[in-house]
C-alpha cells in the first residue's frame, strides 16, 4: 500500500499559525454529523466497491510480476491400448507424462515494466479510494448541512401555516358575528391553503434528502432522523486575513493531489507501454528443463522412452507487419496525451483552490453580516416580549416579530451551511480533511 502525505497548516508565521482548517470542519461543532461519517467511511456503497476494486488490481499485479518467475508446467496421459494387428496381443496399460520448466532470461527489461505497470496501476487504483473519501466526506457534510437548513424552513413553513390558520379562525368567527365579509374568509382561505401547500413541500423536502442521504450513507432513515441535530451552531468564522494565508499551502495542495498524483503515474504507466512496445521484435531467451515420456514404435512393439533435457530457448518475432511500429506510435500517442491531461488538470485543481478561496471570503462576510442580523432580530423579539408583557405591544406584533426572527434564522442557517461547505472545499482541495485522512491513513498502513 501506499502513504499519501498529509501537510498541516501550522506553518511558521504570523497568522498561519492561528489558522487549522480541521477544527473548523462541521463535525467538530455539529452532533451527529461525525457519526454519520464514521459510518460512511466503512458502510457506503462506494467504499465497498473500491475495496473490491482494489482487491482486482492486486490480482493483476501478482499476473503482471508472473512472467519473471519460474514456470512449472506438467501432462499426464493414462490409457487402455491394444495392438489390434497382432493375434496375441492383450490390452495394457499406458501412462505418459512430462514435466517442464521454463524461467525467462533476457527480455530487453519488457518483463520489468510489465511489473512495475502492475504496482504503478495498484497505487492509481489505492489513490482513487484516497479521492473517493474526499469526495464521501465532502458530500456527507454539504447533504447534512442542507438537511439542517431544510429543516428550519420546514419548521417556518408550520409557523406560517399556523398562523393562517389562527387569522382565518379568527375572520370565520368575525364573519359569523357579522363583522367581517365573506371575501375576507376566502381570502384567507386561499392564504392558509398555500401555506399548507409550501409546508408539505417542505416536509416532504426534508424526507427525501434525510432518505438519499442514508442511502449514500449506507444506513437506516431513521438512525439520522434520531441523532438530527435542531440546526447549525454559530462558529467562529476565518478572517480575511486568515483566508489570504492560505494561497501559500496551493502549491502543496496540488501535488499532494490523490487526483493529481493519480494521473502522474499513469504517465509513468504509459511510459512503460512505450518501452514494452519497442521490444517486440527483439529476440527474447528463455530457460528451459524437463522430463518427458512418450512412445517410440521400434520393429512391430511400442515402448517407452524417457528423456531429461534442459537448454536455452530463442524467440525472435523477425516481421509483425509493422505491428510493432503502430504499438509503439500509439503508446507515445498516449503519454503525450497524458501529459497535457495531467498539466490541465494540475491548472484546474489550482484555478479550484483560487476559486474556493475567493467563495470562502465572500461567504465569510456574508455570514458576519447574517449573525448581526440574527443578534439583531434576537434583541428585537426580547423587547417586543417585555413590551407585549408590559401591554405595549399586541399579540399579533409578538406574532409578527417572532416570524420576523424565524425567518432570519433560516437566513443565517442558509449563510452557515454556505459557509461550512466552502471552508470544507478548501480544506479537502489542500488536503486538511482530518476526518478523511485518518481512514487514508488507515488504509495506507
Amino acid at each position: 500500500m501506499i502513504a499519501l502525505t498529509a501537510f498541516a497548516l501550522s506553518a511558521s508565521g504570523g497568522v498561519a499559525n492561528e489558522v487549522n482548517l480541521t477544527d473548523h470542519l462541521p463535525e467538530n461543532a455539529i452532533m451527529g454529523l461525525r457519526e454519520i461519517l464514521e459510518a460512511a467511511m466503512t458502510e457506503a456503497e462506494s467504499i465497498q466497491l473500491r475495496d473490491i476494486t482494489e482487491q482486482d488490481y492486486e490480482g493483476r499485479q501478482i499476473v503482471a510480476k508472473s512472467p519473471k518467475n519460474l514456470s512449472v508446467q506438467a501432462r499426464t496421459t493414462y490409457r487402455k491400448e491394444q495392438d489390434l494387428e497382432k493375434d496375441d496381443s492383450s490390452t495394457g496399460d499406458r501412462l505418459l507424462y512430462s514435466l517442464t520448466l521454463s524461467k525467462s532470461l533476457y527480455h530487453w527489461g519488457a518483463l520489468e515494466a510489465n511489473r512495475q505497470k502492475g504496482d504503478l496501476n495498484l497505487e492509481i487504483a489505492e489513490l482513487t479510494t484516497f479521492e473517493t473519501y474526499r469526495n464521501l466526506a465532502l458530500n456527507i457534510r454539504s447533504r447534512y448541512l442542507a438537511i439542517l437548513v431544510a429543516k428550519k424552513e420546514a419548521e417556518l413553513s408550520r409557523k406560517n401555516w399556523e398562523r393562517a390558520l389562527d387569522r382565518l379562525k379568527l375572520e370565520q368567527d368575525r364573519l359569523e358575528s357579522g363583522a367581517a365579509s365573506a371575501i375576507q374568509v376566502y381570502n384567507l382561505e386561499v392564504s392558509a391553503n398555500s401555506a399548507e401547500l409550501d409546508l408539505l413541500k417542505k416536509e416532504n423536502a426534508l424526507e427525501d434528502q434525510i432518505d438519499v442521504l442514508a442511502r449514500l450513507v449506507g444506513l437506516p432513515t431513521e438512525s439520522i432522523t434520531s441523532g438530527l441535530h435542531s440546526g447549525i451552531p454559530e462558529q467562529a468564522i476565518l478572517s480575511r486575513e486568515e483566508i489570504a494565508t492560505l494561497e501559500q499551502y496551493f502549491d502543496e495542495g496540488v501535488n499532494n493531489s490523490p487526483s493529481i498524483r493519480s494521473q502522474a503515474k499513469s504517465i509513468e504507466s504509459s511510459e512503460k507501454d512505450v518501452h514494452i512496445s519497442s521490444q517486440r521484435r527483439k529476440p527474447k531467451i528463455n530457460l528451459t528443463a524437463g522430463i518427458t515420456q512418450f512412445e517410440i514404435d521400434e520393429i512391430s512393439r511400442t515402448r517407452a522412452e524417457e528423456i531429461v533435457y534442459g537448454g536455452v530457448s530463442v524467440n525472435w518475432n523477425i516481421f509483425d507487419g509493422r505491428a510493432t511500429k503502430g504499438n509503439k506510435l500509439s503508446a507515445l500517442a498516449r503519454v503525450e496525451l497524458l501529459r497535457r491531461q495531467f498539466e490541465s488538470a494540475k491548472a484546474t485543481y489550482q484555478f479550484n483552490l483560487e476559486r474556493s478561496q475567493r467563495l470562502l471570503d465572500l461567504n465569510s462576510r456574508i455570514l458576519e453580516r447574517e449573525e448581526k442580523a440574527l443578534n439583531q432580530a434576537s434583541n428585537y423579539l426580547r423587547d417586543t416580549k417585555s413590551d407585549f408583557e408590559a401591554g405595549r405591544a399586541s399579540p399579533d406584533d409578538l406574532e409578527k416579530v417572532e416570524l420576523s426572527f424565524a425567518s432570519q434564522d433560516v437566513r443565517t442557517q442558509q449563510a452557515r451551511s454556505e459557509y461550512y461547505n466552502a471552508l470544507s472545499s478548501m480544506a479537502s482541495l489542500l488536503g486538511f480533511d482530518g476526518f478523511a485522512q485518518k481512514f487514508i491513513e488507515i488504509r495506507s498502513q
